[in-house]
C-alpha cells in the first residue's frame, strides 16, 4: 500500500503566517495586561515574543529548522549538477541551522554584557552590543552573495530580497530601535515590549516569505517537486525476471 500528500508552497506560507501572526496577537495582548493592569501570571511568559523557551520561540527555531532543510535539499540538488552556486546554497543551510540553535538557546544574547558596553562607551542604538558584528555580517553576506542573488529566477529573486530586507530589519533594525529605547527608558514598560513584538514579527515574516520563495524555488529549479509521505506494506520489492 501506497499514497501521497502533496502540500502547496503557498498552503504552508499561509498557515505559518497564521500562526506568526496569532503569536503577535496574543503577546500584546498579554503585555498590555501586564503593563496596564499589572497582570502578573507567570503562565504568561510562554506566549510573550521575547522570552525564551516558550511556544513563539520554538516556533521561530523550527521555521528556521525549516528553511535549513529546504537548503540542504537544494544544495544536495545542485551538487549532482556541479552548479557554481553549490557552496552557496550549503552555506546557507548552515547558516539558518545556526539560526535555529540561536534562537532557541540565544548564542547571540552572550555578547550583551554590560561591563563590555560600559567599556566602549556604547549606548543608543548600539545598547546591545551585537548588533556590531550583526552588522559585520550582514555587509560581509551581501556582498558575498550578490552575484548568487542576481543569478536567481526572475520570479524567486524579489522573493529572496523582499525576505531578506524584513528579517535583517527585524532582527537588527528593530533591535537597534529597541536598544535607543532602553537605554532611555529601560525595559520594564509597554513601549519598549511593543518595539520587541514588531522585531519578533518581522523575523517570523521575514521566515515565512523566504520559506515560500524557497519552495518556489524547488518548483522551479525540481519541476515535480512536492511533500510526500509514503507507506509500504513492508514486503519486499519483487525482483525482475
Amino acid at each position: 500500500m501506497k499514497f501521497e500528500i502533496s502540500i502547496s508552497p503557498i498552503r504552508i506560507a499561509k498557515i505559518l503566517a497564521i500562526v506568526a501572526s496569532c503569536f503577535t496577537l496574543v503577546s500584546i495582548i498579554l503585555q498590555y495586561a501586564r503593563y496596564v493592569f499589572n497582570y502578573r501570571q507567570d503562565w504568561i511568559n510562554f506566549f510573550i515574543l521575547d522570552k525564551e523557551l516558550n511556544y513563539p520561540t520554538w516556533y521561530q527555531s523550527f521555521t528556521l529548522l525549516f528553511c535549513a532543510i529546504l537548503l540542504a535539499i537544494i544544495a544536495a540538488a545542485k551538487k549532482v549538477d556541479s552548479d557554481r552556486y553549490f557552496g552557496h546554497w550549503k552555506a546557507l543551510s548552515f547558516i539558518f541551522l545556526f539560526l535555529s540553535l540561536d534562537e532557541t538557546i540565544s548564542i547571540h544574547e552572550i555578547l550583551i554584557i554590560p561591563d563590555l558596553r560600559s567599556a566602549f562607551h556604547l549606548g543608543g542604538i548600539f545598547y546591545y552590543i551585537w548588533v556590531i558584528p550583526g552588522v559585520i555580517f550582514v555587509l560581509i553576506f551581501t556582498k558575498s552573495y550578490l552575484k548568487f542573488l542576481t543569478n536567481l529566477p526572475r520570479k524567486s529573486r524579489p522573493l529572496f530580497f523582499l525576505s531578506g530586507l524584513i528579517y535583517v530589519g527585524g532582527a537588527l533594525g528593530m533591535e537597534m530601535i529597541g536598544g535607543y529605547y532602553a537605554d532611555l527608558y529601560g525595559q520594564r514598560n509597554l513601549g519598549y515590549a511593543l518595539i520587541t513584538n514588531a522585531e519578533e514579527f518581522l523575523e517570523m515574516m521575514g521566515i515565512v516569505i523566504f520559506s515560500y520563495a524557497l519552495m518556489s524555488y524547488m518548483n522551479l529549479y525540481m519541476q515535480n517537486f512536492d511533500i510526500r509521505f509514503n507507506i509500504l506494506n513492508g514486503t519486499k520489492p519483487q525482483k525482475s525476471k
